[in-house]
């Protein structure tokens, strides 16, 4: 496959409401469990996220990768929280809006069009910052973690949600079928990778869930509503993305059967300040 198309602006092909993207939609996800991501994030993970991280009313939350802008607004509506969405594509921002507006959220949930390693954010101005499957793009991730770390209050968390691989020598073949992820660029982690570069950025571990099941469940579905839809997709994003997107599913789901891959949540912290010494 040619590689001229690394670097594509994702979002133009990503729309929820295009043609391919509803029949897309209706293959992977109930009515119930569409929420407007673009991610194999499920309702489950949104809850168990919101129940784990203490995310009430009052909670300055950040989306780091915020995407279409779903779960940023799904976790605002049932935690009531206030929740920023940074998201680097324009029609992310777009889209998250419209969802914000449509739920009558405008006023708790905003989304801007940034990039991530460069947050237009003042320091210390959330409690809580999560990310949904969106680490893989990534190049450095000590750098973004720092970023994170820099806008989180002392003793604030942060969550990350992210496909992880255990990929060593002699698998090029296996890199180069998913280098492309979402049709752009992939930089992929093992746990032990994002352990280290969380430590080396300045958090506190605090625990590590792994999803396999539930998450393997996601990427067949993705990868059959694409077998499915082939035709109707292509006329639309393109043949040569279309067949890619399959061969990218059809490689990820054997590397979740082979043990190699699977969805882990770390939540980390950010230290909480040296109390000032006395007399100060």
């Amino acid at each position: 496959m040619s590689e001229a198309r690394i670097g594509v602006d994702y979002s133009e092909l990503h729309r929820l409401d295009s043609p391919a993207n509803r029949l897309i939609r209706e293959a992977i996800w109930s009515r119930d469990d569409d929420i407007g991501q673009q991610s194999f994030t499920t309702r489950r993970y949104i809850d168990e996220l919101v129940r784990r991280l203490g995310i009430g009313p009052g909670t300055e939350v950040l989306d780091v990768g915020s995407g279409t802008g779903g779960p940023a607004v799904e976790i605002a509506a049932a935690a009531g929280c206030r929740v920023t969405g940074i998201e680097v594509n324009h029609v992310g921002v777009e889209v998250g809006g419209r969802l914000a507006r449509d739920a009558g959220l405008e006023d708790r949930v905003r989304f801007v069009e940034a990039d991530a390693m460069a947050m237009p954010f003042a320091d210390a101005s959330f409690d809580v910052a999560f990310s949904l499957n969106v680490m893989n793009v990534f190049a450095d991730k000590v750098g973004l973690f720092r970023q994170v770390l820099r806008v989180l209050r002392p003793g604030g968390v942060w969550a990350l949600l992210s496909g992880t691989f255990d990929l060593g020598e002699g698998d090029e073949e296996v890199r180069r079928r998913l280098a492309r992820g979402y049709l752009i660029p992939q930089y992929y982690d093992s746990l032990a990778g994002y352990k280290t570069k969380l430590l080396e950025a300045g958090f506190v571990l605090d625990e590590v869930t792994e999803y396999i099941s539930d998450f393997r469940v996601q990427v067949k579905r993705w990868g059959d509503a694409y077998r499915t839809h082939e035709a109707a997709i292509a006329a639309e994003q393109g043949a040569e993305n279309t067949a890619y997107h399959i061969v990218y599913f059809d490689t990820y789901l054997a590397q979740i059967d082979a043990g190699r891959a699977s969805n882990h949540l770390i939540i980390a912290s950010r230290p909480p300040q040296e109390p000032a010494p006395p007399g100060r």
